[in-house]
């Protein structure tokens, strides 16, 4: 039989597959070592494909070994990476990276531990296999072939596992347990004898729990351990432990949560849009349980583990023991031990951020996309990618149900559901009866006229008394962290930029230094212009904590917290200042988008939106989106109990519509106008884009390089007559310089469902048809980019 292979490669020159001949029966997904290059190095490769139609004139290498005796990825799997290289241009080796157990590909090892019934067949290798071995061990001390070891493995004398040298190794404890039923201890053994009883109620106990109960010490244990009357040993444990949760008991779902399930179950692909506070994580839940009672698999993806607490203790308290939960903080060994046990069905339900959506679950029923209008479900980093691409192929691939959930839908999949391409359900009202919030816009421009120059309005200021002589709790939310915006000189003009990127440099006053945003690069303030030597060297703008600075000096007597990146790196800062609102120990909450997810505090009754028109200044066509979902999100966090809620927006744009349509919690009225603008500027979901990436450290080499694509792209443009497509560039980015890299674009749109364009990016840039030197320069291809930095 002849197979198809990938190889863990990253060089532009083996994009592709190899094929292989085998003489031995091989399945999809296993694992082959074959002989790789002129040198015939020995290359552990993943068979992708059995080649039923190989070229008869090519004399094909044979392979040297099978390594698996079943599959370690499935055959859906395998068709999730191959649909990734096609739809989003993606080399092979990160495609299938995303699908395979986690780890070094190259690492991956065989261990294999005896079961009794080798004892009868080969008592030597029993002996040598009662403890688990990883192949190259039991070469060094036995001359069995691996091939007899996979017959073992088959007749079920030998059990295998799968692990990653050096990454992943199994966590082992220490336990003790009673071998002699009623052993005899001398009476002045004390300590032994203590040992004893405890074994006799508590048998099989942890090695240091025993040491702490009866207060010994391992000398004693040792030698009970000698006489023969305990036996020590170790258990390997799972790594992931579950904190304690309280229990979530279910809810009774209302009748418009009861029509949405319901409507859901009949529908495949389908749109929830929910407004804040309508229920729509009871009908997740509802959903799942449906699933699990079934026998089938839920993916439940979140915009960002760490911001979602109250979302992943309803599924730990409702589901014990039967959720994972994927997040970045995993380490190799816990990750691995997370994909064995959905692979192997202990795991029914994952809950994770948007690479849960590779779970390698085998009997799929039900994904939820929550939030789905978050562009962190769109990785534009290798492996690129869309979750919800992906969780529609693997809805269709199973035929499970996709449900995409959220209070501010994304234009596009909302233009999807009016088309009939999902099933659109509506919310329309919060799950207690509660009326939505009042919110108030506030004219800026009017503020300034008055005198005010505080970052504060005078309604805000108010309302944020009466708040606290209320008892009750604010938000106040600024889309910006740091000191201030830039440092510049009153003198002569000059900005304080980054060394490394086109970009000014962020103060930050609680560590005394300058940040860039783009590279992470710091530089001390300076005390005079660096250009010019003034001392007339000041901040401008604002940021976070600014805003917090502010705060205190206007309130010194309230409780203040601020919560961006800052102030919060790790779940356990997060969950500091989560618990810190639910138990009402801050007053006034300051912080960026992170407040806008997740958050459920029935005493927030005020959210102060401090500088609406920030995101409108993004420079993208999606800046009304963005604007429009933040308002709408944060305004969301308050009155979500029996308290009514005020929401102050502070703006120099009173009048622009995705603000004016926040505030009147009117989402059809901001679609109808912003679509209307999409299509008078050839913008999604009427017309694609794709982006091209060239960047150098040589500026005339990157700038050279773009040009020369740019000209073979046009020319095929031309012959192919696609008076369609437009094209944008070349130019240098947005931000030529990041990181001492200088970078250019080129930018073509194209009618939906018009896609020779793809097909020509394949040709000049993936399959390089025209022999272009991709030497010395990084090349990113994005389809659908998300934002134009």
């Amino acid at each position: 039989m002849y197979i198809d292979v990938i190889f863990r490669n990253k060089s532009k020159m083996t994009n592709r597959l190899y094929s292989y001949y085998s003489s031995e029966d091989v399945e999809i997904g296993m694992r082959v070592i074959v002989p790789f290059g002129k040198s015939n190095i020995n290359k552990l490769a993943l068979v992708v494909r059995i080649n039923d139609n190989p070229k008869r004139d090519i004399d094909y290498k044979e392979i040297i070994s099978v390594v698996d005796l079943n599959p370690i990825v499935t055959q859906e799997s395998i068709d999730i990476a191959f649909f990734m290289v096609d739809k989003y241009l993606s080399d092979y080796s990160s495609a299938f990276q995303t699908i395979l157990p986690p780890g070094n590909f190259e690492e991956l090892k065989e261990y294999f531990t005896a079961n009794d019934k080798l004892l009868n067949v080969d008592e030597d290798l029993y002996n040598i296999l009662k403890t688990k071995k990883e192949y190259s061990e039991i070469k060094e001390i036995s001359d069995v072939s691996h091939k007899r070891l996979m017959e073992y493995v088959k007749s079920d004398f030998l059990k295998m596992d799968l692990v990653y040298d050096q990454q992943i190794t199994p966590k082992l404890l220490k336990y003790v347990k009673l071998i002699e039923d009623n052993p005899v201890i001398s009476k002045r053994a004390n300590a032994q004898q203590k040992i004893v009883d405890m074994l006799k109620t508590n048998n099989n106990i942890l090695y240091s729990k025993l040491l702490a109960k009866t207060n010994t010490t391992s000398s004693v244990v040792k030698a009970l351990e000698e006489k023969k009357i305990v036996e020590i040993y170790f258990k390997e444990v799972d790594r992931v432990v579950v904190d304690d949760t309280r229990t979530y008991q279910k809810i009774k779902l209302n009748s418009q949560q009861e029509k949405a399930y319901n409507s859901i179950l009949e529908n495949q692909f389908n749109l929830l849009h929910g407004v804040t506070g309508s229920g729509k994580t009871e009908v997740y839940l509802h959903l799942v349980e449906k699933m699990l009672n079934e026998g089938k698999d839920s993916i439940v993806l979140v915009p960002e583990i760490s911001l979602t607490p109250q979302t992943i203790e309803r599924f730990e308290g409702r589901f014990p023991g039967k959720v994972a939960i994927i997040h970045s903080k995993l380490n190799v060994n816990e990750k691995f031990e997370q994909f064995r046990k959905m692979y192997n069905g202990e795991y029914k339900i994952v809950v994770g951020a948007r690479s849960a959506v590779f779970s390698p679950f085998k009997n799929l029923g039900l994904i939820i996309i929550d939030e789905e209008h978050e562009t962190s479900y769109v990785s534009e980093k290798n492996p690129k990618y869309n979750a919800i691409d992906i969780s529609g192929f693997r809805a269709e691939y199973n035929n499970a149900k996709l449900l995409l959930g959220s209070a501010t839908p994304g234009v596009e999949e909302y233009s999807k559901a009016l088309k009939g391409e999902y099933n659109l359900i509506e919310m329309n009202k919060r799950a207690n009866d509660t009326n939505p919030v009042e919110c108030t816009i506030v004219d800026m421009r009017k503020e300034l006229e008055t005198g005010n120059i505080k970052m504060f309005s005078k309604v805000l200021l108010n309302k944020i008394q009466e708040n606290l002589n209320n008892k009750k709790q604010t938000i106040l939310f600024l889309n910006k962290r740091g000191h201030t915006s830039f440092i510049s000189c009153r003198r002569c003009g000059y900005v304080l930029k980054c060394d490394s990127c086109d970009v000014s440099m962020t103060y930050h006053k609680t560590k005394n230094r300058l940040i860039c945003h783009m590279c992470g690069r710091t530089a001390l303030k300076p005390k005079v212009c660096p250009n010019c030597g003034s001392k007339f060297i000041k901040e401008f703008g604002a940021g976070t904590q600014k805003l917090e600075e502010e705060t205190r000096e206007l309130f010194p007597n309230a409780r203040i917290a601020r919560m961006d990146r800052d102030t919060t790196n790790t779940k356990k800062d997060y969950k500091k200042i989560y618990d810190m609102m639910n138990n009402q120990e801050i007053d006034i909450l300051i912080g960026t988008q992170m407040l806008s997810k997740g958050f459920d505090f029935p005493n927030v009754t005020l959210v102060g939106v401090m500088a609406a028109d920030i995101s409108l200044n993004l420079g993208d066509y999606k800046s009304n989106e963005k604007t429009f979902q933040l308002i709408t999100q944060v305004a969301g966090r308050a009155g979500r109990a029996e308290y009514e809620g005020d929401v102050i927006i502070q703006t120099y744009k009173p009048d622009n519509f995705a603000i004016t349509s926040a505030a009147l919690h009117d989402y059809k009225m901001f679609y109808e106008k912003e679509i209307k603008l999409r299509k008078s500027f050839n913008y999604p979901p009427f017309f694609r884009i794709l982006n091209i990436n060239i960047s150098s450290k040589n500026r005339n080499v990157a700038m050279k390089k773009i040009n020369e694509v740019s000209n073979y792209v046009a020319a095929l443009i031309r012959r192919y007559k696609l008076s369609t497509t437009l094209i944008n560039g070349p130019h240098p980015s947005p931000i030529e310089r990041i990181n001492n890299m200088y970078r250019f674009d080129l930018y073509y749109k194209f009618p939906n469902g018009e896609d020779k364009i793809i097909e020509i990016i394949k040709k000049v840039l993936i399959n390089n048809e025209y022999n272009i030197n991709l030497e010395g320069i990084t090349l990113k291809i994005t389809l659908d980019p998300q934002s134009y930095f």
